[in-house]
């Protein structure tokens, strides 16, 4: 006896099979809807990453930028002092200067434009085996312009920090920096360039670069008013 088309079916067989292609085809789905999520996880992480990089270098560009000298000091008691300078470490470069670029956040604030800045390459705090690019600030500018203040991490994960700095008179590019030397007395590089040096996945370092040029190359000086000590 012939079944009828009413009574027909599928095998065991058949739909095992079926089965068997809808579980592929799903598995196929989840792994290339999972890797899709993956990859859109990462590329957001390294646009984080870049725009912390950018952010930490407008930053030292904005502060660098307006650094400035003053021969102008108390005689009988010079309690201010300005620099511009640099100095190398096993862990990078270290930049300290007198800047005009400090905000006040409050409007009644005994505070001035001026402070004295530090970027150099430290320790985490919270973790003593990554390094930072870290920030140095202090308000009011003392006789130790690179002491005191308060200590910040900008950016972590930072494997190297450089500088260079433009002489416009020597029409050159120097690695270091000091006002007080006789070589750069009472004077600011004409351009400041910064490399930052971060490691990437492959623990490899990935080179981030910018410069900034400078306001003012002169200490300023108001004749008859320059102490000589």
């Amino acid at each position: 006896m012939i079944p009828s088309p009413m009574n027909a079916g599928f095998s065991l067989t058949e739909v095992l099979i079926a089965v068997t292609i809808l579980g592929m085809m799903g598995t196929m789905t989840f792994g290339t809807f999972s890797s899709a999520v993956n990859s859109r996880e990462v590329a957001l992480e390294i646009a984080e990453r870049e725009h912390e990089v950018r952010l930490a270098l407008e930053r030292m560009s904005r502060e660098v930028s307006m650094a400035f000298l003053s021969s102008h000091r108390d005689c009988d008691s010079p309690k201010s002092k300005t620099i511009f300078k640099s100095s190398s470490s096993a862990v990078g470069m270290r930049l300290d200067f007198t800047s005009f670029s400090h905000l006040k956040l409050r409007a009644d604030a005994n505070e001035s434009d001026q402070n004295e800045l530090s970027y150099f390459i430290d320790r985490n705090p919270d973790d003593e085996k990554e390094k930072c690019l870290t920030r140095r600030i202090q308000a009011r500018i003392d006789d130790e312009p690179t002491e005191g203040g308060r200590v910040d991490p900008l950016l972590c994960g930072v494997s190297d920090l450089g500088f260079q700095f433009y002489d416009h008179e020597a029409n050159d590019w120097e690695d270091d920096w000091d006002s007080e030397d006789s070589d750069f007395k009472d004077r600011l590089p004409l351009f400041v360039r910064f490399q930052l040096s971060l490691n990437n996945d492959e623990g490899e370092p990935y080179n981030y670069r910018s410069a900034t040029r400078l306001f003012m190359q002169k200490a300023i000086f108001i004749t008859g008013i320059r102490c000589n000590d």
